[in-house]
């Protein structure tokens, strides 16, 4: 495996751990002593703007036909993702561009808002950050490692996030 697999991997991961209430008390005392000087102000999330490009989608790549499910299995479809892009501004906005086909027809998402830094950022540099969606009025959850994004996505709108994807940021 890939050095950016494995980040991209431990950034999801990281991702839905965080956000899956089951790894316990993530609003929890931390155990580790803070590595800054407390008057420090927190890192501004809009330090991380940039066009990211899709890179995997619940671990595949793009261009590969991938089965997205909702949480409980049931099968959304089966999707083919093309040129898909995030940009995020230092004003804290964001635009996500979608493009997949099911083979049949050519077919795309287009999601714009703003995004806030969700919690401290962790011992390994990861950021969480929650996306405010302007166009479909819900919210999702991110995390930026290095060059890489991860988003948790509601792909088919019922108000559950389904698809994982990884973004890595354009040279």
């Amino acid at each position: 495996m890939t050095a950016p697999a494995k980040a991209l991997g431990f950034a999801l991961a990281l991702l839905l751990a965080g956000c899956s209430g089951k790894s316990g008390d993530v609003a929890g005392p931390n155990p580790e002593p803070p590595t800054n000087d407390p008057e420090t102000p927190a890192p501004n999330p809009g330090g991380v703007q940039g066009t990211y490009e899709l890179e995997q989608i619940n671990g595949s790549n793009p261009g590969q036909l991938v089965t997205i499910s909702k949480p409980d299995g049931k099968v959304i479809g089966l999707y083919r993702f093309e040129v898909t892009t995030i940009t995020m501004d230092a004003l804290q906005t964001f635009a996500l561009q979608l493009r997949y086909t099911d083979d049949k027809t050519d077919d795309g998402i287009d999601d714009e808002g703003e995004f806030k830094q969700a919690g401290p950022r962790a011992t390994n540099g990861a950021l969480p950050l929650t996306f405010s969606s302007a166009v479909y009025d819900d919210k999702f959850t991110g995390v930026v490692l290095g060059n890489i994004v991860a988003i948790k996505y509601d792909f088919d709108g019922d108000g559950q996030l389904d698809t994982s994807f990884g973004f890595r940021l354009r040279d």
